[in-house]
């Protein structure tokens, strides 16, 4: 175990780099750089923005980032705990139910069973003079087919390009506790587009350093300066 702050401080001594000229090269800005170095973390956003920056900076001064971010995730992410013998409660009404869904379903099929061996064995007699093979008989008719599903509503598709530095960016399904899509920073000069059925959340550390463009219409420059998330859909971008 490490201490992030002081390891970050230290590498950026060394190389006598002041706070106003990393926050020039890096895009971050002093306050959360102080943060970091102090590790303040409650300074920040959120734990994605907190590791998006560790890994901007650590990389900028360069340290290894996974070793930052995995002594970050170790220290600071919560850990859940798990019963290893009772195991949740809650799992156990749904055994109990799927139980009784079980019982129902067998008990039914035994009377399914048991009414077909009844009409079996008691079929009504034929009537006198009437020759059952002579019956005539008319083919089954045909089933009709059933329309094909209407087609799915078109997809939503994000185009994200950094054109004017390296910005940390957050893509996810439908909200911002969906599946991660994207997590990183995002090169200077790099396009990363992202295609989903329903919405999509996006998080950015640096609007002002990319353009974004939904559903095939031309890119444009976010107007916010500061750290904003955005909701995706099939109307446009709007800024949460």
């Amino acid at each position: 175990m490490f201490e992030i702050g002081s390891t970050l401080r230290e590498a950026r001594v060394r190389r006598k780099l002041t706070l106003q000229q990393a926050e020039e090269e890096t895009k971050v800005r002093v306050k959360y750089i102080q943060a970091m170095e102090n590790e303040d973390f409650d300074v920040m956003p959120s734990p994605a923005y907190v590791k998006g920056f560790l890994r901007t900076y650590s990389t900028y001064l360069g340290l290894d980032h996974e070793i930052i971010l995995e002594e970050y995730r170790s220290r600071f992410e919560p850990h859940e705990e798990h019963d290893a013998f009772g195991g949740s409660s809650a799992l156990r009404p749904r055994r109990h139910v799927r139980r009784n869904t079980l019982a129902f379903v067998a008990v039914v099929c035994l009377m399914v069973l048991t009414l077909l061996w009844f009409l079996g064995h008691e079929a009504p007699k034929n009537e006198p003079g009437i020759d059952p093979s002579a019956a005539p008989t008319s083919p089954l008719p045909k089933p009709s087919k059933s329309p094909d599903p209407k087609p799915s509503a078109s997809a939503v598709v994000l185009t994200v390009t950094a054109d004017g530095g390296v910005c940390y960016l957050e893509v996810r399904k439908t909200s911002s506790s969906g599946e991660v899509m994207f997590e990183a920073n995002l090169a200077q000069g790099r396009t990363r587009s992202f295609r989903n059925k329903g919405a999509l959340f996006v998080r950015v550390d640096q609007p002002s350093l990319i353009l974004m463009g939904a559903n095939g219409k031309p890119p444009s420059r976010p107007a916010e300066t500061t750290a904003s998330d955005y909701r995706v859909t099939l109307d446009g971008i709007r800024k949460l």
